[in-house]
């Protein structure tokens, strides 16, 4: 009488399905990883267009001119580049804490494309550090120290000076780019692949 013989170990083709499904498997992961990031691309540009056009309603709202101001990261501490929203307010332009800056991420990076104005400023600033003070409480402060907008919400719905906002990130061949017209139609986004 003769003994079955047990089988010890997979055999050819069970080892190629199991490396088909685990390859199959990997494909779908790094499909949907890099559909996420592409996700949060869009939606990081989504939430600036959004930040913009609080500020042009933020304008017309309130009657007065907003600019944003970039202040630009630094490597050393840590602190991502970020937005910051100024009023014009009593011949002067001076940071505002609402809508909060708009922090941009560690990976994205901000080009303005301004059409400039040369040495004239959108709108002239007083040279002294508190506009409401009188007599010798008036104290002059350096030009450097001016908050000078790269862009102006005008009440009547503009946008000045002309010209266009590119965001793009390192790991990314996709920039979003926001323009505006001199028509006070608003900012519109698109997206440019390279």
């Amino acid at each position: 009488m003769h003994r079955a013989r047990r089988q010890n170990g997979f055999t050819l083709i069970e080892i190629v399905v199991v490396v088909m499904i685990v390859a199959t498997i990997s494909a779908m992961s790094v499909l949907a990883i890099n559909q996420a990031f592409g996700r949060r691309y869009a939606s990081e540009a989504d939430n600036l267009l959004i930040w913009l056009q609080q500020l042009a309603e933020n304008s017309s709202l309130q009657g007065a001119a907003y600019g944003v101001v970039t202040e630009p990261g630094d490597v050393k501490i840590q602190t991502p580049t970020q937005l910051r929203a100024v009023i014009y307010y009593r011949q002067r332009w001076v940071a505002v804490t609402a809508p909060a800056p708009f922090v941009l991420s560690e990976d994205a990076s901000i080009d303005w494309l301004i059409n400039s104005y040369g040495e004239d400023e959108l709108l002239p600033q007083q040279n002294i550090a508190n506009p409401g003070s009188t007599g010798d409480e008036q104290e002059k402060i350096d030009e450097e120290e001016f908050l000078l907008p790269e862009v102006a919400f005008l009440p009547d719905g503009y946008l000045e000076p002309q010209g266009q906002i590119q965001l793009s990130f390192d790991a990314s061949d996709s920039t979003f780019i926001f323009r505006w017209e001199d028509q006070g139609s608003g900012i519109t986004m698109e997206l440019k692949r390279q």
